[in-house]
């Protein structure tokens, strides 16, 4: 393990990176990573993780078996008790009253090990070490982790899209094509069709950023990351490749994607462009029309940018954003002869589109933008608003990330800038109720006020629930509870 630094800073060697070279060299010991006061340790053995501990309390066994509800509260209470009493684990305490059979158990271990590790792909910053060592025994194999899906899932859940397009950028414009290598990786993986249709895309016809159009979502995104990394796709040069006499001939349609705002539908458009070959008044034409959009951008509002009504429905906000994608994708300006600039302009114009989309097609986000739209201090309000959306987004990612303490720095200026935001007041309760030490009092302040706002919000009423049945309010949590359950039966 000649190549692996002994120890180091997780920004300048990701978690991803470090853990697939791990496993490459078949490392056995410890893998240490610290951020602040918490420390979390994995047993490696032939370079997946097979155990682990952690610092934080929120991690233990009990609570992860009571979150994923196949314990009670009251059940944990028991476990802990046990856990003092008799001086054992807390999975010989779980066997020993009886609360799980040898095979959850089993299950849950494993499980516990994933999710700790799951949750350091989204620390901001932190520090590893790896510490060589004799891992355990053989025996310990069954909880073995596998270390690809893990980077896979870590990727998807935790890191943006400009992340990981940042990693794949040198090799975009390259002919990208698989090898026998990912052909392996994908049997491992499992079927995914989104996977599927990126890794079909990887022909060596296509460039790494075409294939990505085929199926662009957050799991593909982390796949191409992944491919990339263990080096199961080959790069070529589309300019040699063109000379060669193997080369496709020029497709007589250009496809264009439309893409969906995060994890949305990929809808793939093929356009037959009869002035293709000429390009006969396409150069001036759109050239105009971009340089008006682009010096409009300030003043134009999400559905004027959009060339829609604000009456408009979630169906035709979605139309017009794929009208738009396919005059002003950079993938459709491809033929169009224009100058760099021009595309400079254009890749603004779209950016601007897509974020219009993107807030007019989520039901909260268009409230609160029209709320701005229609006051008489819409200036005043749009700054506000936009400020706190900026703080719930903030808490809402360190929520994702087990820290309910940090969050509360970002939700509670959230709720004082917009307090009529029903999702805002909610997380906040919700996080007042999961950070350490637990505040059920003023969660429950936060939560009623949620649900007096958005009644039919079968969130804010299930966590209420969970609020209420702590402080011992039994009935009022029952009663929320298949309130909620009835308005979607999924929340939970």
């Amino acid at each position: 393990m000649k190549s692996l630094p002994e120890s180091g800073e997780l920004a300048e060697r990701s978690l991803p990176s470090l853990l697939l070279e791990l496993h490459a060299a078949r490392f056995g010991g410890a893998l240490v990573l610290r951020r602040d006061q918490i420390e979390k340790r994995f047993q490696l053995q032939d370079g997946a993780p097979i155990s682990s501990e952690s610092s934080l309390a929120s991690e233990t066994l009990g609570i992860l078996l009571v979150e994923r509800g196949e314990i009670s509260r009251e059940d944990h209470h028991r476990v802990t008790s046990h856990v003092v009493s008799k001086n054992v684990r807390e999975g010989a305490a779980l066997l020993e009253l009886g609360l799980l059979d040898p095979k959850k158990l089993f299950r849950a271990l494993k499980e516990q090990v994933r999710a700790r590790l799951l949750d350091c792909f989204g620390w901001p910053r932190g520090r590893f070490a790896a510490e060589p060592g004799e891992p355990g025994t053989r025996d310990s194999l069954p909880f073995r982790a596998d270390v690809y899906a893990l980077v896979l899932e870590g990727l998807a859940t935790h890191w943006s899209a400009d992340r990981v397009l940042t990693d794949l950028s040198p090799n975009m414009e390259l002919l990208a094509v698989r090898n026998r290598q990912l052909l392996r990786l994908q049997e491992r993986l499992g079927g995914d069709e989104e996977v599927d249709a990126l890794i079909d895309a990887l022909d060596g016809r296509r460039s790494l950023w075409q294939a990505l159009q085929c199926a662009r979502s957050p799991k593909v995104l982390a796949a191409a990351w992944l491919f990339d990394a263990v080096g199961a796709i080959d790069y070529r040069d589309p300019h040699a490749a063109s000379q060669t006499p193997e080369a496709p001939a020029e497709p007589e349609v250009e496809i264009v994607v439309a893409q969906e705002a995060l994890a949305d539908e990929i809808e793939l458009t093929t356009l037959v462009d009869p002035d293709a070959e000429s390009g006969a008044g396409m150069d001036e034409v759109l050239a105009l029309e971009i340089s008006q959009k682009f010096v409009g951008l300030g003043d134009l509002d999400h559905y004027t940018l959009l060339g829609i009504g604000q009456d408009a429905s979630t169906d035709e906000i979605r139309r017009a954003y794929h009208e738009a994608a396919k005059r002003y994708h950079p993938d459709a300006l491809t033929r169009a002869g224009l100058d760099s600039e021009t595309r400079a302009k254009a890749g603004r114009v779209f950016a601007s589109i897509g974020k219009a989309h993107s807030v007019l097609t989520n039901p909260e986000k268009r409230r609160a933008y029209d709320i701005s739209l229609d006051s008489d201090d819409s200036d005043l309000d749009a700054e506000r608003l936009a400020a706190a959306e900026t703080n719930y987004r903030k808490g809402e990612i360190l929520m994702r990330q087990g820290n309910f303490r940090g969050a509360l720095d970002f939700l509670k200026p959230a709720v004082d800038l917009w307090p009529e935001d029903a999702t805002y007041q909610g997380t906040l309760g919700w996080a007042l109720f999961k950070a350490q030490p637990s505040d059920p009092i003023r969660a429950r302040d936060h939560l009623e006020r949620a649900y007096d706002l958005e009644p039919r919000n079968a969130q804010m009423a299930y966590w209420l629930s969970h609020v209420l049945k702590t402080l011992g309010e039994a009935a009022p949590a029952a009663n929320l509870l298949a309130k909620a359950r009835e308005i979607d039966p999924s929340v939970g």
